[in-house]
């Protein structure tokens, strides 16, 4: 399940990311690499963000439901498309090839990125989506818990997403896929990383540093959960990481959302 790209490049869709970044880190392409297939309802607050073009409708990226208004997404998903792109957002979604009765589809009205971020892979790569009519809830769809101000997770943590399953010419699963990860302490993080690379100490990292288990680009966006008195908990959105996916040596890159609650609260109503 590796994405077969010979280059080091940085996880997101770095369309506006210096050249010099665009060629060392991102996700062009990839998936849940080293992944298997999620139960239908295993991850009721994970939505497909999908850029429509006409009624032409496509997997971009991955968010969360924060409320039956809004979103969680990453920044870049947003500003890395065309400014007349056209957004919306699969709920209750599993299989994106097929007809779901549990599906509910909802544009998106509008968009905020939050207003330290400066383009390309950075720590404050978060953004929220309104949407233009209410989801309503059902054991398929339910909104996020979101961890405390300020917390640090721990322990082993679990990505879902709908990337690229990678190969020469990357091809999107139809089913999520998800995979448990450890976190690793932001100390270690930096070491692998390097001293150059796009990190702030408000960034949630991923390992196994020993490869082959990684987030992709179609996962840019979505959600990191750990369970916590019994619950999945939103402790990261999927932000950048190492080119080929699950590379040996190399985390994934999360923005840290304990980091963000007031600023996520504040716009969001």
């Amino acid at each position: 399940m590796k994405l077969a790209v010979a280059l080091l490049c940085l996880v997101a869709v770095a369309a506006a990311a210096p050249r010099s970044l665009q060629a060392k880190y991102g996700f062009p392409s990839g998936r849940v690499v080293g992944g298997i297939d999620a139960l239908p309802g295993e991850f009721p607050s994970i939505v497909s963000i999908q850029r429509v073009i006409l009624v032409v409708s496509t997997h971009i990226c991955g968010g969360s439901i924060l409320s039956n208004f809004w979103v969680l997404t990453a920044a870049h998903c947003i500003t890395e498309n065309p400014a007349t792109a056209n957004f919306a957002i699969w709920a209750g979604t599993h299989n994106t090839a097929i007809t779901e009765d549990t599906r509910q589809v909802i544009s998106v009205a509008s968009s905020t990125v939050h207003p330290d971020y400066q383009g390309g892979v950075n720590p404050t790569d978060i953004a929220v989506m309104r949407l233009a009519a209410p989801l309503t809830f059902t054991p398929r769809i339910q909104p996020v818990v979101l961890p405390a101000p300020g917390s640090t997770p721990s322990g082993p943590a679990t990505l879902a997403g709908w990337g690229s399953t990678g190969g020469t010419l990357p091809t999107l699963p139809n089913i999520l896929q998800k995979v448990t990860k450890p976190i690793i302490p932001f100390e270690e993080c930096r070491s692998a990383a390097g001293v150059d690379a796009p990190l702030g100490p408000t960034n949630v990292c991923t390992g196994p540093l020993t490869g082959g288990v990684s987030a992709c680009s179609g996962d840019s966006g979505g959600p990191l959960y750990t369970v916590q008195n019994g619950q999945q908990v939103q402790v990261g959105i999927v932000s950048w990481g190492w080119i080929p996916c699950g590379t040996i040596g190399f985390p994934s890159v999360y923005v840290g959302v304990s980091h963000y609650i007031d600023w996520i609260q504040n716009n969001t109503n």
